[in-house]
């Protein structure tokens, strides 16, 4: 009898819990099953601990949401701090420019994608800057980059200080072509205060899989919000519902081709974790990163696109793009079935928002 009671107790929790909102609304609770979560279900190796389950017999797991799903559960007024700030910068748009996408990638337009940074390395005495990588302005004092971008023996002291005659990272913002003034851009300069690289990531990774590669960059000052320097707004999901990104970036127009001083965008497929893994010859993570390509152009990142952002159009507002992914390395540049990965910026939005909204 003590059984059966227990039996009844379960299907009861069961069935109370299933169907519910978790996680603060970016996933629901179903039951652990091939069929009803799937992400969970065959990647419980990678993702461990992390797993969130909506009852104490661990059958029913909070399972994500896909990105629009979240969005029509979720109050704005719930929402959390990058989210608040994500509302604010459109409020703060009177008007966007928008462009088609051509997917073996083109120049992009003037004012097409305000929240693309430049990183550079001034170098004092030659008074030239080197634009090595790219980043997303997320916040008008931080960007987001990859963390192998970032990789210097300066400390923060060295920075501060003006003296300091060394290569020094500089971050540029609102730029479109960067070989030429009379473009229609209004570029803004920043020195950079301070880095913070994600302290899981490895710069000492035998295997070269850039595990954790993010890191945030601190502007000396606020950017000055404008048609050309905006915001783009942090995730709630992973991206893995959407099966068409985009990537932006000054790199290399081929391996071993000339850099484009004019920032270009392509279209990219994000490919299947299986179908990556298959390609490359490098392992990935599918809880951290995520490969997107072309099979059916030679669009793709290169060198020097690096930290640059993967991104879509936000489902609320017209004039604003979701990051998901950041650019971290590829295999080759432009290859057609041959993807890039990314580090997915959802499962470090706690992370951000400690260091950028810490108030």
């Amino acid at each position: 009898a003590s059984y059966f009671i227990q039996l009844l107790y379960i299907l009861y929790m069961w069935r109370s819990v299933r169907s519910e909102l978790c996680d603060r609304g970016t996933g629901e609770c179903k039951p652990l099953s091939e069929i009803d979560c799937p992400v969970i279900f065959y990647n419980q190796h990678l993702i461990g601990n992390s797993v969130k389950y909506c009852n104490e017999f661990e059958d029913i797991v909070c399972c994500p949401l896909p990105l629009f799903e979240q969005r029509s559960h979720k109050p704005m007024d719930e929402s959390r701090p990058y989210e608040k700030f994500c509302k604010q910068y459109n409020d703060l748009r009177s008007s966007c420019h928008t462009a088609p996408f051509i997917v073996d990638g083109t120049k992009a337009e003037p004012r097409e994608f305000p929240f693309m940074a430049l990183l550079g390395i001034s170098e004092p005495s030659k008074k030239s800057i080197n634009w090595d990588c790219g980043g997303t302005l997320i916040h008008p004092r931080f960007v987001l980059t990859a963390a192998h971008c970032l990789v210097t023996t300066e400390t923060k002291e060295q920075r501060l200080d003006p003296k300091f005659d060394s290569p020094k990272f500089v971050v540029r913002l609102g730029e479109l072509d960067y070989n030429n003034d009379t473009d229609d851009a209004q570029p803004q300069d920043f020195r950079v205060i301070n880095y913070i690289v994600h302290p899981s990531y490895d710069e000492d990774d035998e295997e070269g899989n850039y595990m954790n590669d993010i890191a945030l960059i601190e502007l000396d000052r606020n950017a000055n919000l404008t048609e050309y320097v905006a915001p783009a707004c942090l995730p709630p999901s992973s991206g893995n519902s959407f099966e068409q990104l985009t990537a932006a970036g000054w790199g290399f127009t081929r391996e071993a081709g000339t850099k484009s001083s004019h920032l270009l965008k392509v279209n990219l497929e994000r490919f299947e974790d299986d179908v990556c893994a298959e390609r490359l010859e490098k392992h990935i993570e599918p809880r951290t990163q995520l490969c997107a390509g072309s099979n059916n152009s030679s669009g793709d990142t290169c060198n020097g696109d690096s930290g640059g952002p993967l991104f879509v159009q936000h489902p609320r507002y017209n004039c604003l793009k979701i990051l998901i992914g950041i650019t971290s390395y590829g295999q080759v540049c432009g290859s057609k079935g041959r993807p890039s990965v990314y580090t997915k910026v959802h499962l470090y939005t706690d992370w951000i928002e400690q260091i950028v909204w810490a108030e």
